[in-house]
Parts: C-alpha cells; sequence; structure tokens
C-alpha cells in the first residue's frame, strides 16, 4: 500500500505536468495572436480570424482575447490563482469548442476533437489545483510555516 506522502508526491507530479502542458501550449498561441511569434497571425491577423468566424473583428476585441489568453496561460503554467486561472482559460477554450462544433469531430478538418481536449485539460487542472510545485503551492507552503 502507497503512504499518503507518496500518493500526494505523485498527485503533485500530475498536476505540474498537467498544467506546463496546458499553460504551455496556451501561452504561445496567445503571444502568436498579440506580437505574432511563433508563426501566430499578430493582432491584424488575428482580427481577421475572428471575423471569418462571425465573431465581433475589433482591434480591441483582439487585444482582449490575445491578452486573456497570453496571461491565462502564463497563469496555469506557473501555477498562479491556479484554479480561477484556468477556469478563466477553460472558458476562452470553451468559445473555441462552440465555434469547431459546426465542422464536425476530427481537428484535421477544424472539428471539435482539439479544443475539446484542452478545454478538459484546464478543466482537470481548475480541479486539482497548482499543486506542491507551483506558485500557489509556495504561498501554501510560506503560510504553513508562518502558523
Amino acid at each position: 500500500m502507497k503512504k499518503a506522502a507518496e500518493v500526494n508526491l505523485q498527485r503533485d507530479a500530475a498536476a505540474l505536468l498537467l498544467r506546463l502542458s496546458a499553460g504551455g501550449f496556451l501561452l504561445p498561441h496567445g503571444l502568436g495572436k498579440l506580437f505574432g511569434w511563433f508563426g501566430g497571425p499578430g493582432l491584424g491577423g488575428f482580427v481577421q480570424e475572428l471575423a471569418q468566424f462571425g465573431l465581433p473583428a475589433t482591434p480591441a476585441v483582439a487585444l482582449v482575447l490575445a491578452v486573456v489568453q497570453s496571461l491565462f496561460g502564463l497563469t496555469v503554467l506557473l501555477g498562479a490563482w491556479t484554479r480561477i486561472s484556468a477556469i478563466v482559460a477553460a472558458g476562452f477554450i470553451a468559445t473555441t469548442v462552440w465555434i469547431a462544433l459546426p465542422h464536425g469531430w476530427f481537428w484535421m478538418g477544424t472539428g471539435v476533437e482539439y479544443p475539446l481536449m484542452w478545454l478538459a485539460a484546464l478543466l482537470s487542472v481548475a480541479l486539482l489545483g497548482g499543486g506542491r510545485f507551483s506558485i500557489d503551492g509556495l504561498r501554501a507552503a510560506n503560510l504553513d510555516g508562518r502558523s
């Protein structure tokens, strides 16, 4: 039988891996929308993408969405305010799921499969929290050390 400390370590390691994946994939997509990095469209191209999907396509809307994706990708990655960050990021991705629904299941046809997987990952991060290996975990350890 596994000891509680071993189970907790495995849970914290799993939370770290999931957080690094979810935030680490979300962040560069947001930066690509903001700055054109990593082959992204930049804000001008993102405005055009929004218009193609029939969404409000103004520079202000594109900027807010790109900042949300970047900021909450970073906070999920670092494990800062993890639960709320993951919920906000999941809300962003839920919009992508909604947009992809009419295109079917498979992502190769711009379907819902890939964004739905990331929605599940972000909701899992929200349920797990940051774990020990996160900024949230460091804050909790500091608070415990003070008591």
